[in-house]
């Protein structure tokens, strides 16, 4: 298993991951969802979308794991 790039991807998954996460508690922390004239399914759509990118990145980062612990590129070097 190559270290290197098992670190490379967990830092590159991990600052994707924090970054919408704090970008999504920012948000959620603003006076915007306090406010009663702001709809609740707007509030929901926002919410919605700043999460589908942690979890789009985290099942990116889980895949690319497995295949550098399986050893997948370095057997395609030999092709």
């Amino acid at each position: 298993m190559n270290k290197r790039k098992l670190l490379g991807a967990v830092l590159a998954g991990g600052f994707v991951i924090l970054y919408y996460g704090l970008l999504l508690i920012f948000i959620s922390n603003t006076g915007l969802f306090t406010d009663k004239d702001v709809p609740l399914l707007f509030i929901f759509i926002i919410l919605f979308a700043f999460c589908i990118p942690i979890i789009g990145v985290s099942m990116a980062l889980v895949s690319r794991i497995k295949e550098i612990k399986n050893g997948e590129e370095e057997e395609a070097k030999k092709y």
